[in-house]
């Protein structure tokens, strides 16, 4: 029955429109073997949830992965900071997550004007990161900047990528199409997750360290999801 009236519904609206173009060059017959042939095609789709809905579960998505990341991770690192760099570093990578996520549920929907752009997004993500790294933490360097660096950045990108196959996943419940602002902003969600936990887990809380291993690592993974995004441009992912 429901399908009936869909059907007869289509049918008045083909009507309608034929009659309106009765002036032009197309015949009553050519429109009625048009409608014969489009009408088989056009059947209900699913409708997208709005922009809140995917907001929520990207959101949810992130506080519960990142909870889940601190929780079973070593937090050396959570004692030898003070409340002020905790609470500090924990409201910039929290904030950042919120406005990539945000970002990110727009474009999960055709045609919606993103929130914040891309470069505002990683302008203002950029300078939160690096301004309360450099700020919150003493500069301060020893003889191993290297090896200890070298393990931090291979963490990070051993974190980020399942990070960024799970929202990848999660984002494809909408109609994603390939972009490099697509692509920033899978990265740049992914990479505020991931920051967290290695934070809390890091022995070494100097600004040096955190700036080139932590933000430098998250800033180049950005970049190659710009790049992945940019190759695949126009692409519809389903």
């Amino acid at each position: 029955m429901q399908d009936d009236a869909y059907d007869l519904d289509l049918d008045r609206q083909l009507e309608a429109w034929a009659a309106s173009h009765s002036g032009t060059q197309i015949s009553p017959e050519l429109a009625r073997r048009v409608r014969q042939n489009l009408k088989p095609s056009l059947t209900p789709i699913k409708p997208v949830p709005s922009r809140g809905t995917f907001s929520l579960v990207l959101l949810a998505v992130f506080v519960a992965v990142s909870a889940g990341l601190v929780a079973v991770m070593n937090k050396t690192g959570l004692h030898m900071m003070t409340p002020l760099q905790l609470g500090g570093i924990s409201t910039i990578l929290v904030g950042g997550g919120i406005l990539f996520a945000t970002n990110l549920s727009g474009q999960m929907i055709p045609g919606l004007r993103a929130v914040v752009p891309i470069w505002v997004l990683l302008s203002l993500g950029g300078v939160a990161v690096f301004g309360g790294l450099a700020t919150l933490f003493p500069w301060q360097t020893s003889g191993s900047f290297f090896s200890e660096g070298v393990p931090c950045a291979a963490m990070e990108l051993a974190l980020f990528v399942p990070a960024a196959a799970i929202f990848w996943l999660f984002a494809r419940r909408g109609a994603l199409f390939a972009s490099a602002g697509l692509g920033t902003t899978l990265a740049g969600v992914a990479a505020f997750l991931v920051l967290m936990p290695l934070q809390v887990q890091c022995m070494f809380q100097q600004a040096p360290h955190l700036l080139v291993w932590h933000g430098g690592t998250a800033l180049l993974m950005i970049g190659l999801g710009a790049l992945v995004g940019n190759a695949l441009r126009g692409r519809w992912v389903s």
